[in-house]
């Protein structure tokens, strides 16, 4: 019986190593993090939101609710707020810009490490000359490549 009991232990632990041998075996191939086709990690994109000074394409139609919707997705990477032309805020004077910047603002709040501007904007010297943090705002927040332009004639 002691001989029968051992005998069937050794085939018990023998069917156990055969058997994980065998399940082991059936595991689905792994997929890699970065395969585009693993459900569990889509590919992530960036969105360009464009707008301009065409009243249809201003920034106040970058809708909240497209950055709310943009910075729930888990597929978005980053947001960029696109001027349509460098120079459209060229005009502007200090209030102008202020408005302006109060509004981008509101919307790189959302998510300050997903919305950002991209592009260049050349702003009026003499609407920034007293005020270097709407130039910080523009091009370190933001991160737009900011330069001035002399809109002053000289005398």
């Amino acid at each position: 019986m002691k001989f029968n009991a051992k005998y069937q232990l050794g085939k018990g632990l023998a069917f156990l190593g055969l058997a994980t041998l065998t399940f082991a075996g059936c595991d689905k191939d792994p997929i890699e993090p970065n395969n585009p086709n693993n459900p569990n990690n889509p590919q992530k994109h960036n969105v360009e939101l464009v707008y301009g000074g065409n009243p249809d394409i201003e920034w106040q139609n970058i809708a909240m609710d497209t950055i709310y919707k943009y910075n729930a997705d888990p597929t978005v990477d980053t947001m960029f707020m696109v001027p349509e032309h460098y120079l459209q805020f060229g005009g502007l004077n200090t209030n102008g810009l202020q408005i302006v910047a109060r509004e981008l603002r509101k919307r790189h709040d959302v998510n300050k490490n997903k919305v950002f501007g991209k592009g260049d904007l050349q702003l009026a010297q003499s609407a920034v000359a007293n005020n270097p943090e709407i130039v910080r705002f523009f091009a370190d927040t933001l991160r737009y490549n900011v330069t001035t332009w002399n809109d002053q004639k000289s005398r």
